[in-house]
């Protein structure tokens, strides 16, 4: 089921536009972005701790970025899990 429309806060940054909502599913936090611009572009879901800092995003983007991530094309959700403090590629058998 795609993310819902309504509620997603704008950001930009490094002069791209991101739009991004923080929900809670099954018990645990997801961080769901994706690119303003990109129709059908491939997603970012972070599943977070509990307790969620807001520098999260910018760091959740920047970590997918460095690892594969194309919101600009179709594809897969891109899945990132935040442990010990840092985010990791998520097992995709979770």
């Amino acid at each position: 089921m795609p993310p819902p429309q309504k509620g997603f806060k704008a950001l930009n940054h490094r002069d791209t536009h991101y739009r991004w909502i923080l929900q809670n599913q099954r018990g645990h936090n997801e961080l769901i972005v994706e690119m303003s611009a990109s129709v059908n572009g491939q997603v970012l879901i972070a599943k977070l701790p509990t307790v969620v800092n807001l520098k999260m995003v910018p760091l959740a983007i920047d970590f997918a970025r460095a690892n594969g991530w194309k919101p600009e094309e179709k594809g897969e959700s891109y899945r990132l899990i935040w442990r010990r403090g840092q985010f990791h590629l998520a097992d995709t058998t979770e």
